[in-house]
This record gives structure tokens, sequence and C-alpha cells, in this order.
């Protein structure tokens, strides 16, 4: 059974290089018009893998509470630094992503005042990116009007999530669609690693299993997510970002998965289950049938995965 997952745009178009040289030559356009073809189909490929294993933030967020873990504020990044990411678009869109894992934690727990902080921020580096700006306007008012209502905080919070992906996707803005989906994908795992880590013994204790379970299987969705890297405009702070995911890939590699749901007999049936969180429990059990990650190999990743955070997030 699949989640509701994140409907990416496909990424990177080709560039020809201009000559140098002043020489007029000649360019083969059926041929050119081919390759492109071909890398853009690539491209496809890349972005199906990923969208086949990555929730949406505020989904992510929702599996890591199956465990009741308390709410804790302090591994969230403060929108009080969203005026230091707006130098370039690649931090402004990194950091989007992260500010959405945010807005969706605090709406999960109905922190309401602080979701709509998040949300405002949000709207403020969407606007830095030219997305969306009345709808934005109106997820801040339906928001303020829903403040205490989880389900319609968390409802909201999608619906943004959504309607910016949606955009970029008809407005064919890739390099940025991949980016937020970086942020967001890195700032799950980060608070999904930090939020057990605070938990004595949280490896030996079967309450925290499908959360543990549910971080050693990002092993797939990286090695996917790499992928995408590598088709973004190379420079300097890409390459920064690919060499700490392939550090962070190292760390997985200890990670061994099963996966379920091969057969009709293993699907989930709906009417078995009595609530929306033993269905969650259920579907992650056939999805994933065992995950084998030690405590070692867990601290190896929160290590990575806070690097990663700390590069992005840096002011």
């Amino acid at each position: 059974m699949k989640h509701t997952y994140i409907a990416l745009v496909l990424i990177g178009s080709l560039f020809a290089c201009e000559s140098n040289s002043g020489e007029v030559k000649t360019v083969d356009t059926t041929a050119k018009k081919e390759n492109t073809k071909k890398d853009s189909s690539d491209i496809v490929s890349d972005i199906q893998k990923v969208t086949a294993d990555l929730p949406s933030p505020v989904d992510f967020i929702t599996h890591i509470n199956q465990a009741k873990l308390d709410y804790n504020g302090k591994f969230l990044n403060s929108p009080d630094n969203a005026s230091a990411y707006l130098s370039t678009s690649q931090k402004t869109a990194l950091n989007l992503g992260i500010y959405m894992v945010d807005l969706g934690y605090n709406s999960l727990y109905l922190k309401s005042q602080e979701g709509l902080n998040y949300l405002k921020t949000v709207k403020k580096l969407s606007d830095q990116l030219n997305i969306l700006d009345n709808e934005t306007k109106s997820l801040v008012s339906k928001f303020e009007g829903n403040l205490e209502n989880r389900d319609s905080l968390l409802s909201i919070a999608r619906e943004g999530y959504f309607a910016i992906d949606s955009y970029l996707s008809k407005n064919e803005r890739k390099d940025i669609s991949s980016q937020i989906l970086i942020g967001s994908w890195v700032e799950g795992l980060y608070l999904g690693t930090n939020l057990l880590k605070n938990i004595p013994n949280f490896d030996k204790d079967e309450k925290y299993k499908l959360v543990l379970w549910r971080i050693g299987g990002q092993k797939i969705s990286l090695n996917n997510l790499i992928g995408v890297v590598g088709k973004l405009d190379q420079n300097k702070e890409t390459q920064e970002l690919m060499k700490k995911l392939k550090d962070l890939q190292t760390a997985f590699e200890e990670v061994k998965i099963e996966t379920g749901a091969t057969s009709d007999a293993d699907v989930l049936d709906i009417a078995e289950v009595q609530s929306s969180d033993e269905i969650n429990e259920k579907m992650m059990m056939k999805t994933l049938k065992k995950v084998e990650i030690s405590k070692e190999t867990f601290e190896k990743i929160h290590v990575k995965i806070s690097e990663i955070r700390g590069l992005i997030v840096a002011k």
C-alpha cells in the first residue's frame, strides 16, 4: 500500500555550452533533441524512484509520531533564521523544505501559535522564490481560523506543500522543486533520529521499533535521492551536499531491509483494523517486513544527517 507522495516535476534540462572561440558551428538539432529526450527519461526514472519511497513532510512526521513521542521544539529551525536564507534560490528552497517539516511537526502536536509562525515563514521563503503569493496568504488565513483543530492544521500544512509542488511542476521549476524535496527529507530524518536519541534504551523497547524501522527504511530513499542531486547544477554548494549525502549513504550500509507486500495475500485488509494508528502500524509491517539497524549504525546515521542539516541551515 502506498502513502500520499510528492508529485515532483522532472528535474534537469540540458543546456548547450557556448563556444568561446567565436567559431560558427553546425548543430545537429535532431541528435540534440534525441539526447535531451533520453536524459529527461533518466531524470523521470530518478524522480519516480524517490517519490515511490518518500512521504510528504507532514506524512513523515506522522509516521514517527506513532510511538507517541513527546513534543520537543528544540530540534526545529527557528523562524528567526529565515532572513539568512534569502541570498540564493538554492539556500531558500532547501530551507523551505526544512520549514515545511517543522510546520507539520508543530501542527501534529497542536502547537498552533508556533505552527502559525512557521507557516508565515514558509510564505516568506515562498515569496522569495516567487511561488503562490495569493495561495499562501489564503493558507495563513485558514490556519488562523483553525488553531484548535489538529486535523485541520495538518490538512492545511499538506495543502500548502502540495500547492507549492503543483505550482513548481506546472511552471517547470525543476531545480527548486528538487531542492525543497531534499530539504524536507533531511529535516524529517534529522528530527526522527534526534527524537529517538533522547530516549534511553530506545533500541531495546518494542514501542519504538517501527520508528527505528522507518528511519532504517530511508536507506532506499537516500539511494534514489542521490540520483536526483546528481542532476542538479553542480555548483560548490551542491557538490558539498553530494559529498555529505554519500557519507550518509556509507553510514546506512549496515542497515539490512526485507521488504514486504509481494503478493495479494500480503496486502493489508483495512476492514481488519480499528484505528488510523493501527492502519499505519500494520501498513509499516507489510511494507517493511524486517529492518535490521544496530544502535551503533543508528548513531552513525544521526551524526551524518546532523552534519547535512547543519550545512543547509548554516547562516
